[in-house]
């Protein structure tokens, strides 16, 4: 597997191509990907959004217009983000194929011959999500490198980013696989749920 990255737009949102024998993985296409992706993903897979704010689905309605065989999955609990340009900020809606329903407790499905995972998490958002596929997880806004997403936005919520940060403690892995944020440098599964205990005190709910 190859994986390349670029950030994009002024809030320099990472988007990721995941590059496999069977095809590519694109996740959080944000402002002014289509270009880049569509040079670098010839064969796409899936769409995959971790969560639904504007800087992580900007460019998903071009995309599906370019690709419209490609499935795109979205957490459920943020869909009316997608379908919606709820913060009046001229986002073009996209429908999501897949919704993906949070739980407690990992959701797996299999695309082509991957094995895909979404972690649920909110706080950041209702629907806020870590992707795993192999070795790598996809935080989008949940955990980043020694710091947190935020929890005082609209449609964000205390109580649940904390109560995530405590089951983020407990996942249980056998290596310490790498976490790719969806802003700044990679970071690791382990180095971060050392610091989570930090975070958690510092939540007010």
């Amino acid at each position: 597997m190859e994986l390349l990255v670029k950030a994009f737009g002024s809030p320099q949102t990472n988007c990721y191509i995941l590059k496999t024998t069977k095809g590519e993985f694109i996740i959080d296409p944000g402002i002014g990907a289509t270009q880049w992706v569509v040079q670098n993903a010839k064969n796409p897979l899936a769409l995959l959004v971790t969560h639904g704010h504007y800087d992580h689905i900007w460019s998903l309605a071009d995309l599906k217009g370019i690709f419209p065989n490609v499935p795109l999955y979205a957490p459920k609990e943020d869909a009316f983000m997608l379908d919606s340009d709820c913060f009046n900020l001229g986002l073009s809606p996209c429908t999501p194929d897949h919704l993906v329903e949070g739980q407690k407790s990992s959701v797996a499905f299999k695309i082509s011959d991957f094995d895909i995972k979404y972690w649920h998490f909110p706080g950041h958002t209702p629907g806020c999500s870590m992707i795993e596929i192999n070795d790598m997880f996809f935080s989008g806004d949940f955990i980043f490198y020694r710091s947190i997403g935020r929890y005082d936005f609209p449609y964000s919520n205390s109580n649940d980013m904390k109560e995530s940060l405590l089951r983020f403690q407990k996942l249980d892995a056998a290596i310490n696989k790498t976490i790719y944020p969806g802003h700044g440098e990679k970071t690791f599964l382990f180095d971060e749920q050392a610091n989570a205990s930090l975070w958690i005190q510092r939540i007010y709910t």
